[in-house]
């Protein structure tokens, strides 16, 4: 534990450092050329990529597996629709069961309706083959860490996925305003966290890209919608 926490904390000076490097190339007047590609280009998709790990590794410190109490539990993900889980949890004999569905709110799971049940069988692979089930990232800490981003080269953004009916929904953060935006919308609207709860239930939990892996750029989110 003691040297993960020494690795994110080089990780986190690393990324300081290539911030205030690319502050300091924005102030100049000209860039050294390099061999092997544009320098900057190569720095950008590094600096990406680390705050990629270190949004991965606060996620995994977050999230909290099930204790170990017997019960068996099915996650997934649908499409267009928050995360579900089937628990199904034995009583002291083993003899019977509750079966209980509960789905993601953004902040915590909800029940959906649970009963009794009996004669419970269970296959799975011999050898394991998904990750263990997690509590997906509250949504109020996927808001933060997109807060207070919009100076970095290639800020990060929340996206939602497309579905039968819209386009892929991106949320970033510009002077300290939400503003989404979909693919084909003419412009972007303020948003608020609350708003994000309900895009939850009807788009599915939301993912944490860099913008310049979205379908939309820096340009889309900036100029005032009253303007339109």
């Amino acid at each position: 534990m003691a040297d993960s926490q020494r690795e994110l904390e080089t990780l986190r000076e690393i990324d300081s450092n290539f911030h205030r490097l690319f502050e300091a190339v924005n102030d100049g007047d000209d860039v050294v050329s390099m061999p092997g590609g544009d320098p900057l280009a190569t720095l950008r998709r590094a600096q990406a990529q680390i705050d990629a790990a270190l949004f991965a590794s606060h996620r995994s410190r977050d999230d909290l597996t099930l204790a170990d109490d017997g019960a068996c539990l099915l996650q997934w993900n649908p499409p267009s629709a928050p995360p579900h889980r089937l628990r199904f949890e034995p009583d002291s004999t083993g003899e019977s069961w509750t079966r209980r569905e509960l789905e993601w709110t953004g902040t915590g799971w909800r029940s959906c309706g649970s009963d009794r049940v009996e004669d419970v069988a269970i296959r799975a692979p011999a050898a394991a083959r998904y990750p263990d089930p997690v509590d997906p990232t509250p949504l109020e800490t996927m808001v933060e860490w997109i807060r207070d981003s919009w100076a970095r080269p290639d800020p990060p953004a929340l996206v939602f996925a497309k579905t039968a009916t819209t386009e892929q929904g991106v949320v970033v953060s510009v002077d300290d305003e939400l503003r989404y935006r979909e693919r084909d919308s003419p412009q972007w609207y303020p948003a608020t966290t609350d708003e994000f709860y309900h895009h939850l239930r009807t788009h599915g939990q939301p993912t944490l890209l860099p913008l310049s892996e979205t379908a939309l750029t820096r340009q889309h989110f900036t100029p005032s919608p009253l303007s339109k």
